[in-house]
């Protein structure tokens, strides 16, 4: 028997198969299908991201003898994206990507009418223009008709369980990034509903991800290749699904996802300490385990400073294979030559805690003889440094320390910059023995939800773990650096914006 998880990423869309003990039996991936608009703008189609997400389990099902072999299916996804529809469910306008930009004025109007810190109190967020309140609202000003014609938003994932099983259905994790969910009483909030001038019934029905939502419908049979009957269950934003998968179910227990951006997640049972967070930057919601909270922050640039250095470094007529190689070589130069270069990874702006949405990356402490190795060494350090700052202001704004820290993603390959992580937080690492854990927390999140697994946490423990584990010597070295340089020098360079 089997259980499926499928994760609709913003670079990929991929769908794995796993048996009951958790491992990967069979997999397949496709491209995220991006498009633009007359004026620029992103957007999916609905009706393709319906038809690949057909491809893919289509792919899945020709890899087993019986489609109902899979007894669950749940879904890791971009959690803010979305889009209308009608009172069929059928869409009325394509779906806004999360980082699609358009609802800056909109994001404005929210926070100066109802106020920064009280949408904060009620929906756990720093408001920002990705959420889907202010894509709701731009719409309502920008595509009137469609608005008017409106029965329902749905994000990503509630799209793909409308068409599976004919059923409206959100979890919680994917309520909370519409910033227009009350994270405590776990209901659409009514100010929220009032400022977007739309009705509760405007939202599917939230619950606890794992909830079965339906089950696959005939017409659904035909075009995804699985079968009629099989559970479809609730899953939740991708991070918060990938840390699931990844083990993480208690406080104390901290998630870093390595990525083109970087990601850090730790869970909570209270909110008491609303204020700290808030000031601290980071935003908080529903966890995918009942009666927890996640509190979130990030690095914007991350595994992408490593991309732009080899794109600067190395020239566009090396293929990728071959910029990899390259990049090996200067690890290998890393820290042997002039050392002292500086850097302040900003460059795409800083999150928290100083967040700063224009502040500019610097490259300090460069001389003659710095080489291209030095400035390779100073940009993981500059991350590293980063990545501490984080991890100590999620411990004092929750006042919970932080008893383990595990990494997922790309950036766990590369085992330089883990040490220098280890090296400069001073403390063990743990990079959990599975890949792609977002679509894996997906398929344990539905097994749990479905019956058909008793102790997903359970599951996670037999997986083999690597450990990184500090250099003492080296980490009382940086502890001069961090302290007395790089921390004061990202406080002065906060808000430079030339």
């Amino acid at each position: 028997m089997y259980l499926l998880g499928i994760d609709i990423g913003t670079t990929n869309w991929k769908a794995n198969l796993y048996n009951y003990r958790g491992k990967r039996v069979a997999s397949a991936s496709l491209p995220t299908a991006t498009r633009k608009d007359r004026k620029g703008r992103h957007y999916y189609s609905p009706g393709e991201l319906w038809r690949s997400v057909c491809g893919l389990t289509r792919q899945i099902t020709g890899q087993i003898k019986d489609p109902s072999q899979i007894k669950a299916v749940g879904f890791a996804s971009m959690a803010e994206a979305g889009l209308l529809v009608d009172s069929r469910g059928k869409p009325l306008t394509d779906i806004i990507p999360w980082y699609d930009n358009r609802s800056i004025l909109e994001k404005e109007f929210l926070e100066k009418k109802l106020g920064r810190y009280e949408i904060f109190k009620t929906t756990g967020l720093n408001l920002t223009h990705i959420y889907s309140a202010t894509k709701i609202l731009w719409l309502s000003k920008h595509e009137r008709a469609a608005f008017k014609e409106a029965s329902k938003w749905l994000c990503v994932p509630d799209y793909l369980i409308r068409k599976f099983t004919g059923e409206y259905a959100t979890d919680y994790s994917i309520a909370t990034r519409t910033a227009a969910f009350d994270m405590r009483k776990k209901v659409w909030a009514p100010r929220m509903l009032e400022a977007l001038g739309v009705k509760e019934s405007f939202f599917p029905k939230a619950s606890v991800s794992g909830a079965v939502a339906g089950t696959v419908t005939g017409k659904a049979a035909e075009e995804s290749g699985l079968a009629a009957g099989t559970k479809i269950c609730l899953g939740g934003q991708d991070h918060i699904v990938g840390a699931f998968g990844a083990g993480i179910f208690n406080p104390g227990e901290l998630l870093d996802s390595m990525g083109t951006a970087e990601v850090l997640l730790s869970v909570v049972r209270e909110t008491g300490r609303l204020k700290e967070i808030y000031n601290s930057g980071f935003s908080m919601g529903c966890y995918a385990v009942d009666g927890l909270y996640y509190i979130m922050a990030g690095i914007y640039c991350s595994g992408g400073l490593t991309e732009w250095f080899m794109n600067e470094f190395y020239g566009s007529s090396l293929t990728a294979e071959e910029k990899y190689a390259r990049l090996a070589e200067d690890l290998k130069a890393a820290g042997k030559g002039e050392k002292g270069v500086l850097a302040l990874p900003y460059w795409l702006g800083r999150g928290a805690p100083l967040k700063d949405a224009g502040a500019k990356g610097a490259l300090l402490g460069l001389t003659a003889r710095t080489t291209r190795a030095d400035i390779l060494l100073g940009l993981y350090e500059g991350l590293s440094f980063e990545f501490r700052q984080l991890v100590e202001a999620m411990e004092n704004s929750t006042r919970i320390p932080v008893k383990t820290i595990s990494l997922i993603g790309g950036g766990t390959k590369n085992k330089f910059w883990l040490a220098k992580k280890a090296d400069i937080i001073g403390r063990k690492l743990v990079v959990p023995g599975i890949s792609e854990s977002a679509c894996f927390g997906a398929a344990l999140l539905a097994g749990a939800g479905s019956g058909e697994i008793e102790n997903p946490q359970k599951i996670t423990e037999t997986f083999r773990h690597e450990h990184v584990i500090a250099n003492l010597k080296k980490h009382r070295a940086y502890e001069e650096l961090y302290r007395g340089r790089y921390k004061k020098i990202a406080a002065l360079l906060s808000g430079f914006n030339n």
